[in-house]
């Protein structure tokens, strides 16, 4: 961990110190236990650690990082809530360097504390999910209109010998026939 990072964890220490959490930190390349979450209920009971305190475990497995941690009887944060908030700090150990995501760990346990620990406010908004889903069916929509219903490929637009344009698989010769005239499935409806 470098000076600068350092400096900032170590200013947000004594903030979450004032909300009753105690933080503590370790990075570390071996794992003697084989699982993350052994690994820090070991460590959090060999140094003896008590009801106000967190430990925060990085692992460096192979190219991966891994992050456990175990909370203190008397810390101020729901459970689920820790666990949320170490799978956003693995995350971001794995994207960018593991200080930057020991920072930001420090300042979600800091919301988590500040706030009550619940953190059920939490979480992606109802509006991407609703967002999310009016893409999948645009997606689904065009898939329908431009790919073969047999192979998915792409389908071609050609003169028919009729008039009309359809379009034709060039893998499996599907043929779409055209919408227009008169008939079943026109666009002008069905005439006597």
């Amino acid at each position: 961990m470098g000076r600068a990072d350092r400096e900032t964890l170590q200013s947000l220490i004594p903030q979450l110190s004032t909300l009753g959490v105690d933080l503590f930190y370790l990075a570390s390349w071996h794992d003697p236990f084989g699982d993350p979450d052994e690994y820090a209920r070991e460590v959090f009971s060999a140094w003896e650690l008590g009801t106000g305190d967190v430990l925060v475990v990085f692992l460096r497995e192979g190219d991966r990082w891994q992050v456990a941690g175990v909370l203190g009887a008397g810390v101020p944060i729901a459970q689920g809530a820790f666990e949320r908030a170490l799978a956003r700090a693995a995350s971001r150990a794995n994207l960018a360097p593991p200080a930057r995501a020991a920072i930001s760990l420090a300042e979600d346990l800091l919301a988590l504390a500040g706030s009550g620990g619940s953190g059920e406010g939490e979480g992606e908004p109802v509006w991407l999910y609703v967002l999310g889903g009016l893409v999948g069916l645009a997606v689904v929509w065009v898939a329908r209109a431009r790919l073969c219903p047999r192979c998915w490929f792409p389908l071609h637009r050609r003169a028919s010998w009729l008039g009309g344009i359809m379009s034709v698989c060039p893998r499996c010769r599907y043929t779409r026939a055209p919408r227009r005239g008169r008939g079943t499935g026109s666009r002008r409806g069905i005439y006597p």
